[in-house]
């Protein structure tokens, strides 16, 4: 059956291009268009679309509120934002779009952005994540720090030297990747002092990992609520992410796996963010049922969610197009037993670097989930997390082994 996209733009000759480009594109969708944001919304209304893209500076209705009333009449909608005139920055703030896009934009990058988010939506198999999506407000697009990141090395002959540049640029940057680069979990053997010798020990894909990151975690800085502490999240995903990769390494998986499961670690909390920022109310609940029955708030969030967060940022960075390892590690980190993958996987390593972060930097003030000891027996590891406890606590035993 045919995939139904509606198009929305008052400019007639751009509405008509979009229009002719998508169906070329893909020739299993039905693509529809509309010069009037309440045409677009009387039809979304008599029949719903399987994603809408809409224009952001029209008269009589802005894309973003046409965004927001489609969000109410069909959840399931996808809604993506085009836009020639808003900043890229000013873009994240429109809460009703899934994703957005800037005009005037290349085909195949549009093509492939549709794409992914109907093979997002596909493998929710979880019907109660299903219900959870459709039903959530606002999820974050993916950075603008990280796209104009990865635009400036595509155009970039030394991209050594221009991730150096842009870490220089931010002090917080410059921190956290020298931090990285001198940290005992990796073994350098050398004091690393400057960001160009330090993109050199890390590569660049791991630096832009912490730019993204960082670009997440700020995109909440100003989310209050009383059971949220950012540093002490970040702490927590930073202590996962070092030793997710140091796992990989020990346990000789390819360097690229190393790099994703590091990605992953940094990443894997967000949707404890997007849980909180749409259903605080709901959220609270959780963490109120896991202080009275003294249980793991990961327990009591999926009873009250029926998902988990580790669910929903999957959801987000297959929208975003991650690397598939990546969505799957973190897909799978509440039940890394499911990860049809055998062996120890990039789902081992975060399964086992998030337990081990949790005793040293715990996420949140309520107990830990109990270790799948069963699962790490079928691993064959089970003997080794007493010395991984000891690593977690204490770096510098890694380099001292």
């Amino acid at each position: 059956m045919k995939r139904s996209i509606y198009v929305v733009d008052d400019q007639a000759p751009v509405l008509e291009t979009t229009v002719l480009v998508l169906r070329g594109l893909g020739r299993e969708w039905e693509v529809t268009g509309f010069t009037d944001p309440l045409a677009a919304l009387q039809a979304v209304k008599e029949k719903k679309p399987d994603a809408l893209l809409s224009d952001e500076m029209m008269p009589g209705m802005q894309g973003s509120q046409l965004l927001e009333h489609v969000r109410i009449a069909s959840p399931n909608t996808v809604r993506i934002i085009m836009s020639g005139c808003v900043a890229l920055d000013k873009l994240t703030l429109i809460t009703s779009a899934h994703q957005y896009i800037a005009k005037p934009f290349d085909a195949f990058k549009l093509r492939d952005l549709i794409e992914r988010t109907f093979v997002a939506q596909e493998r929710i198999a979880n019907h109660g994540l299903q219900a959870l999506v459709t039903s959530i407000r606002s999820i974050p697009s993916l950075p603008q720090a990280h796209q104009s990141l990865l635009k400036e090395l595509e155009d970039s002959d030394t991209p050594s030297a221009t991730i150096a540049r842009r870490i220089g640029e931010d002090p917080g940057l410059s921190v956290k990747v020298l931090q990285l680069a001198n940290s005992a979990l990796f073994g350098r053997g050398y004091l690393v002092t400057s960001p160009m010798d330090a993109v050199s020990c890390l590569g660049t894909d791991m630096v832009a990992a912490i730019v993204l990151s960082q670009s997440v975690f700020k995109h909440y800085e100003s989310l209050k609520h009383r059971e949220i502490d950012l540093p002490r999240v970040w702490a927590h995903c930073w202590g996962a992410a070092c030793l997710a990769q140091y796992l990989c390494r020990q346990m000789k998986l390819p360097h690229k796996t190393g790099e994703e499961a590091f990605l992953a670690g940094l990443l894997h909390e967000a949707g404890r963010f997007i849980l909180v920022d749409n259903f605080p109310d709901q959220f609270q609940a959780a963490c109120d049922g896991a202080r009275e029955s003294n249980a793991p708030l990961s327990a009591c969030l999926r009873t009250v969610f029926q998902a988990t967060p580790a669910q929903v940022t999957s959801y987000v960075l297959e929208l975003w197009g991650l690397p598939p390892g990546v969505v799957k590690g973190i897909s799978f980190q509440d039940t890394p037993e499911k990860d049809p993958e055998p062996g120890f996987t990039m789902t081992s390593a975060l399964y086992i670097a998030d337990h081990l972060a949790s005793q040293t930097f715990p996420p949140d003030p309520f107990p830990l989930q109990d270790w799948n000891t069963q699962y790490l027996q079928a691993l064959g590891c089970a003997g080794d997390i007493p010395t991984w406890e000891k690593i977690a606590a204490n770096p510098q035993a890694a380099a001292d082994a």
